[in-house]
């Protein structure tokens, strides 16, 4: 190295040895370590001092608000619901009816609406199953029945909805189908 030569020199002089993909990653990864470690020695005069860019303690309007605690409650625990009695169940017979249920409840047919008797075969998160196997051998079955799903299910002129599931019980609505 001649005492011309400065150390800015001496970096481009050497930058374009690198050749290849691997060259190329390094280079600019050595142009960006070197930009960001530069220092006012005046060794570097026959380089353009590299534009800082300035960086605010406010954050930029596309960056996100910073998160703070929630003031609302957390969930609580849904509790499940106290099944209904076979007196309410009975209650089912005529075809309208609102009844909470666990697994093996049995719903009682109501005849005047061609539907039933039905069997609670599942209550969990996945919905609420319904079987039913009428006096003709009939079968209907009603699977992951849901609050959410967009409506009752309707067996013959029996519609069912699922109001709500809690742990392993539901509630469940039964009226005449529209």
């Amino acid at each position: 190295m001649t005492p011309s030569e400065s150390p800015a020199h001496r970096r481009r002089t050497r930058l374009p040895a690198a050749r290849g993909p691997a060259g190329t990653v390094c280079v600019l990864a050595l142009a960006a370590a070197l930009t960001g470690c530069g220092s006012d020695s005046g060794g570097d005069t026959g380089a353009p001092a590299p534009a800082a860019s300035s960086r605010s303690a406010e954050p930029s309007p596309a960056s996100p608000p910073p998160t703070k605690p929630s003031s609302s409650p957390s969930p609580t625990a849904v509790q499940p619901m106290t099944p209904s009695t076979p007196a309410e169940l009975r209650g089912c017979a005529d075809g309208s009816c609102t009844v909470v249920v666990t697994k093996g409840t049995e719903i009682p047919r109501a005849d005047g609406l061609r539907a039933g008797p039905f069997t609670v075969s599942a209550v969990g998160a996945e919905g609420v199953d319904l079987s039913s196997v009428d006096a003709s051998g009939f079968a209907s079955n009603l699977l992951g029945q849901r609050p959410d799903q967009g409506g009752p299910s309707t067996v013959n002129e029996l519609s069912i909805a699922v109001l709500a599931i809690a742990g392993d019980t539901a509630k469940l609505r039964l009226f005449p189908a529209e």
